[in-house]
């Protein structure tokens, strides 16, 4: 078909063989995830790993992934469902710094995250962490959580948790993490 200026008759739109086709699943509605979603979605990921790398070797370093703000509901690490926040009794800063350190963690799965705004992300997920106990910390506890935490980004790109709740995910689990004397 005879091309004027670009423009052309034929309705079968022709795409050159090196044009770039998103490969990504469609959304619910459809859409394909645009290049600042899959950023966030790939950062949600992993400042969520180094957040919970810090809660278990040095829980007092995880307050440099903190906005000044956050709220946190943590029953591992305060030993209470009560909600903590820099002006709370005590504080999160007081909490972290009065903790023990974790063994490690695992999440079950991949963490699901949802983009709640451009510069902001949300997700939810289970978790195992490990704690040795015992007279000679020869044996290991795993105790299983769920956790929702949201994020926002910072003018200078740096992301800062704004909310964290954990609840355990087993009864059992709440009831033994604090006898750990065996």
């Amino acid at each position: 078909m005879p091309t004027v200026l670009g423009l052309t008759t034929d309705t079968k739109p022709k795409m050159a063989p090196d044009t770039y086709v998103s490969k990504n699943k469609p959304l619910a509605n459809g859409e394909r995830l645009n290049t600042i979603s899959k950023r966030n979605h790939a950062a949600a990921l992993e400042i969520e790993t180094l957040l919970w790398r810090a809660l278990c070797d040095k829980p007092e370093k995880a307050k440099e992934y903190m906005a000044d703000d956050v709220v946190m509901i943590n029953p591992l690490f305060s030993g209470s469902n009560d909600p903590v926040s820099k002006y709370t009794e005590p504080s999160i800063e007081e909490v972290l710094e009065g903790n023990e350190p974790w063994m490690g963690f695992k999440f079950h799965g991949d963490p699901l995250v949802v983009e709640v705004d451009l510069m902001a992300v949300s997700l939810v997920y289970k978790i195992s962490l490990f704690r040795r106990y015992g007279r000679k910390g020869n044996k290991v506890r795993e105790v299983l959580a769920t956790c929702s935490s949201s994020w926002r980004q910072t003018a200078g790109a740096d992301w800062l948790l704004c909310a964290m709740h954990v609840a355990y995910a087993d009864e059992e689990a709440e009831e033994e993490e604090g006898s750990d004397e065996e």
